[in-house]
């Protein structure tokens, strides 16, 4: 009976008692895995902050495809990449050209997803459309709009 009892009580691992401390970690599929207290709570940091990371992310995606949407007559596609430690949006004018009143506006919206969005370094960049595969990675860019 008490061991069902110890089961039912939260284990607590405390960073300056039990950072070098070792935990058996048993998941449901019998792997065992031994780490230590401090590694088990930079685990979860890391996993709180990537789930924080990627509602930002959406969320700038989100507001992009909005903006995209707004100017659809002035923008046929854009892409989205990660490159080194930011990601870049890649915008193709259908004017066939470089739209300069576009990049304007690609410059406000810039300002405004870094206001607005905790996702560190975050670039636009306006490519020809015939020629995206010059200028994106296409085995990692993903499309928001078009």
């Amino acid at each position: 009976m008490t061991d069902t009892k110890a089961r039912e009580e939260p284990v607590r691992i405390h960073e300056k008692g039990d950072a070098g401390r070792q935990f058996l970690l048993q998941p449901a599929d019998d792997d065992l895995f031994v780490r230590t207290g401090k590694q088990v709570i930079s685990a979860c940091k890391l996993g709180i902050s990537i789930e924080l990371w990627l509602q930002e992310f959406h969320g700038t995606v989100e507001a992009v495809l909005e903006w995209c949407t707004e100017r659809s007559e002035r923008i046929s596609v854009c892409h989205c990449a990660p490159m080194t430690s930011k990601i870049v949006f890649f915008l193709a004018p259908t004017a066939g050209h470089f739209d300069f009143s576009l990049a304007d506006e690609m410059a406000d919206l810039n300002r405004d997803l870094r206001r607005n969005f905790n996702m560190g370094m975050v670039e636009l960049h306006q490519v020809p459309e015939n020629e995206l595969d010059r200028f994106l990675p296409l085995d990692s860019a993903r499309k928001v709009y078009g």
